[in-house]
């Protein structure tokens, strides 16, 4: 019984660590975050977080594998007749719920860093690869089953419709004052002629 309440104890010290180091990461950048504000910022000493994380490497690689994770889902859940369908009508609300920042809200400075190493640029390479092909996949089924245009090209389609979300995620994280209102209206507007039969 007591080794359940030490794991439990090992993650939740883990998952306090790895959400100081992505407000510290976010706040300061990966470089200029120094190991001592994420001990500072969550509360620990640093023989409590090395005992967890050797460096921050270990942490940024971390939170990243919790993020991959999540963007797996979405990009899942949108490749799916349902989901292709849901941007075609996408909301205001609806898409500043897509574009929420995740419980990290790792910025595009800290995944720039895990791109430079050459094991995290292929992990993300191979996640980003396997997505793109389930959604080519999901719109080419859709052209066989007539919800999908037939002229549209599903490789290039996938492309340009994650495209289009980063590059929002990106405004969204800069600050950029986009109107979500009008943003969700052209998006709607475009994703169904874009993509409907």
């Amino acid at each position: 019984m007591a080794r359940t309440k030490d794991e439990a104890l090992h993650e939740k010290r883990q998952e306090e660590i790895l959400l100081a180091a992505a407000r510290v990461f976010k706040t300061k950048g990966f470089h200029a975050a120094r190991t001592e504000d994420i001990c500072a910022e969550a509360g620990l000493s640093a023989g409590t977080v090395f005992r967890h994380f050797p460096d921050k490497r270990a942490m940024i690689s971390a939170i990243a594998g919790r993020e991959l994770e999540q963007y797996q889902l979405e990009v899942k859940r949108l490749a799916t007749r349902d989901g292709l369908q849901w941007l075609t009508r996408i909301t205001e609300k609806e898409l500043t719920e897509l574009l929420c920042p995740t419980i990290y809200d790792l910025g595009a400075d800290s995944w720039l860093e895990l791109v430079r190493d050459e094991a995290s640029r292929k992990q993300l390479l191979a996640v980003d690869k396997k997505l793109r092909a389930t959604l080519t996949a999901e719109l080419s089924r859709g052209q066989q089953e007539g919800w999908v245009r037939k002229s549209l090209e599903p490789q290039g389609a996938a492309n340009v419709i994650l495209a289009v979300l980063s590059g929002l995620a990106l405004d969204q994280e800069i600050g950029a004052r986009t109107g979500t209102a009008a943003t969700a209206a052209a998006l709607s507007d475009l994703f169904s002629h874009f993509i409907s039969a």
